[in-house]
């Protein structure tokens, strides 16, 4: 049990760190890229949004919506429970990377390493949720 408290909190931790990464031109300094800085304000101001959510049509401030996302997942990972570990592989799935995928069509190329290290930490976290899923359906 011990293990899996640490587990949550290495997996808060982490989202709590994207969220800062993603919330304000000084959040790049935290991969060590300050000189983004100028890129990500620009970028950040608008997303055009994802034609496969709520936010289709009107786009919103990613450094808003994405931020909460990453914030909501901080919260729920901190926390125990297979149902939520299950709800938290759906989000991820259906609204957090498409999220990146738009970011990664509409962002400027020079903001490549912050998008390149936001889904790697995701897909990272993503493949835990998956194989802990097939470790609890097997009897």
């Amino acid at each position: 049990m011990k293990n899996e408290s640490r587990i949550r909190q290495l997996r808060s931790t982490r989202y709590r760190r994207l969220a800062a990464l993603h919330g304000g031109p000084l959040g790049v300094a935290l991969i060590g890229r300050p000189e983004l800085a100028p890129s990500f304000e620009r970028a950040m101001r608008h997303c055009p949004g994802h034609p496969d959510l709520l936010c289709a049509g009107s786009g919103g401030v990613p450094r808003v919506c994405f931020v909460g996302k990453m914030e909501q997942l901080a919260a729920s990972s901190a926390r125990g429970g297979e149902s939520r570990r299950a709800w938290e592989r759906r989000f991820i799935e259906r609204e957090v990377l498409p999220c990146l995928e738009v970011f990664e069509r509409e962002f400027p190329p020079e903001l490549e390493p912050m998008l390149r290290y936001t889904r790697d930490e995701i897909e990272a976290d993503l493949a835990y949720l998956k194989q802990r899923g097939r470790a609890t359906a097997e009897p």
